[in-house]
């Protein structure tokens, strides 16, 4: 395959693909099929993270996100909440049926990242880290936000 002509984004698109399917095929014994990260920074932040707050860690707009929460509402993972200092707010809380697999997905997250790291020369590791940080922290003036992925169910 002569990758030597591919736009930057195409090598993206391929590995956020591979990616995701390899944290799929790692987290399969669980009953969450899609929406992994932002449930586990739901987990991780339960109670003390609004829509805006993970839409904005995620990058993402205002109508996907609530896509987003909507599937993971709707999966009985998590719950809206009026938040009581502010009304208007609707802070994200993590359900029981939820509460045993954020760890599970935190493992798989870290599984997925040795898998694709052991793929590269030890040598590499760090330099190719610094390089993804870069390219984000340098980018972030893009508006990422306007663009959606589609993760569908399994």
């Amino acid at each position: 395959m002569n990758t030597q002509e591919w736009p930057l984004g195409r090598f993206f698109s391929i590995l956020t693909k591979q990616y995701i399917g390899k944290v799929a095929m790692l987290l399969e014994h669980t009953p969450v099929d899609r929406y992994y990260f932002p449930l586990y920074l739901i987990g991780k932040n339960s109670g003390n993270i609004n829509q805006q707050e993970l839409a904005d860690q995620l990058l993402m707009d205002k109508v996907s996100m609530v896509r987003i929460i909507d599937a993971l509402q709707k999966d009985g993972f998590i719950e809206r909440k009026t938040n009581p200092k502010d009304r208007r707010e609707r802070t994200l809380h993590i359900t029981a049926k939820a509460e045993p697999w954020i760890l599970e997905i935190e493992k798989g997250i870290k599984e997925a990242n040795e898998y694709f790291f052991s793929l590269l020369d030890p040598s590499l590791h760090a330099n190719f880290q610094l390089i993804l940080s870069e390219l984000v922290t340098k980018t972030q003036d893009i508006p990422a936000d306007q663009f959606e992925f589609f993760y569908p169910q399994k």
